[in-house]
């Protein structure tokens, strides 16, 4: 597309302009940007970034897998919510489901995400790591390059993925924590890799003196962890993906100072970030950032007290945010065993049988964006 053809489009009103994008590519939207700053800003138009977000119905993408060699299984499940419906059904087709075992001689897959229909995954046999970038829509994937640094204890890996949408990249981030020992204390220097897809390589991006929680989330254009540093202390970090810079500031109340992890993760209520805490015996918690980055716009959002007849299976355990509905009620995912459905005024608790055996679940959209948009990777189909 020349600069002048750029220019006669712009001439098409918004409704139809914002339509034909939201159709295009990453890819092509990067060029379209490059030959034309109207286009520029065009496509950064919040009314744009949402349509190019719903042209397919959202939905929850569950990987459901099994640690055991007798009901070994690695299926990709999708899951759609009927927000119209006041109950919030789910709509379950079977024939969507992707048994990855089929199509792949490798047990188990573990999900890091999903952004705009590609889905990443990791493989980690024997310390050997392997990514994969997979659009169950299309049917394609790419397995990218080995990166540096061995995943064997005490050291750790983390790995995210996400998209920035001023360069129009996808990016996976690898948190490689080294532990260090000094003077009969630990600590970890945890250093970051960025892959971008389209580059074929690995790239440092400097390191922070954090421990990482293997649970993120997105908001923003930057991934977000809560972290602990040599002390103890929790924060949250975020990785800005388009300048690849860190930051830290104050996570949300806690009860004590003890270091929990295993009681608190991060998510997004609404276009806040929120860390979800269930430490205490009695009840549940969701604290919401109001204001991002502002330490004192930390609100309690949700409050769910935990009765003896939930207590077996609410209690003391990580729980996850995955998605709020129309109509306010939440779904999340205890643990890696199942989803639950709460709804903050009415106050209704529902556990979701949805499937059985271990499960990791994001937010999906599906999309036909085609991995061999991107240049340098080695495409394959399966």
């Amino acid at each position: 597309m020349s600069s002048e053809e750029a220019t006669s489009l712009m001439d098409l009103p918004s409704p139809i302009l914002f339509e034909i994008l939201s159709r295009l590519p990453p890819t092509t939207l990067l060029y379209v940007k490059s030959v034309s700053k109207s286009f520029l800003n065009l496509t950064l138009d919040s009314e744009f970034l949402k349509l190019s977000r719903s042209t397919s119905p959202a939905s929850i993408i569950i990987n459901q897998f099994s640690f055991y060699e007798t009901c070994s299984t690695d299926t990709l499940k999708l899951l759609k919510f009927e927000d119209e419906d006041t109950d919030h059904s789910y709509c379950h087709d079977p024939k969507l489901d992707l048994d990855l075992q089929h199509y792949f001689a490798i047990d188990p897959f573990w999900m890091v995400g999903s952004v705009h229909g590609f889905v990443c995954f990791n493989y980690f046999p024997d310390y050997v790591e392997t990514i994969y970038i997979l659009n169950p829509r299309t049917r394609e994937y790419i397995i990218l390059p080995e990166a540096g640094g061995i995943r064997e204890w005490p050291n750790d890996v983390m790995y995210s993925f996400g998209f920035d949408p001023v360069r129009f990249e996808y990016k996976v981030v690898r948190i490689y924590q080294e532990e260090i020992y000094d003077d009969n204390t630990s600590y970890y220097k945890s250093k970051c890799q960025v892959y971008t897809i389209g580059k074929g390589y690995w790239r440092n991006a400097g390191h922070v003196m954090f421990s990482f929680m293997p649970y993120w989330v997105n908001l923003y254009a930057k991934i977000h962890w809560l972290v602990y540093d040599a002390k103890g202390n929790e924060s949250i970090c975020s990785f800005d993906l388009e300048n690849e810079l860190f930051e830290s500031f104050p996570t949300a109340p806690k009860h004590n100072k003890k270091r929990y992890w295993y009681s608190r993760s991060l998510g997004v209520f609404g276009r806040c970030l929120c860390v979800c805490d269930n430490y205490a015996d009695t009840h549940f918690e969701v604290w919401v950032m109001k204001e991002y980055g502002i330490t004192s716009s930390w609100v309690k959002e949700i409050v769910i007290n935990i009765s003896p007849e939930c207590n077996n299976w609410l209690g003391n355990e990580m729980i996850y945010m995955l998605k709020v509905l129309e109509d306010g009620e939440v779904l999340f995912m205890w643990r890696d065993d199942f989803l639950f459905l709460h709804h903050p005024v009415k106050k209704t608790l529902k556990k979701l049988d949805v499937c059985t055996g271990n499960i990791l679940a994001t937010s999906h959209v599906s999309s036909s964006f085609s991995l061999k948009n991107f240049e340098g990777e080695v495409v394959n189909v399966f």
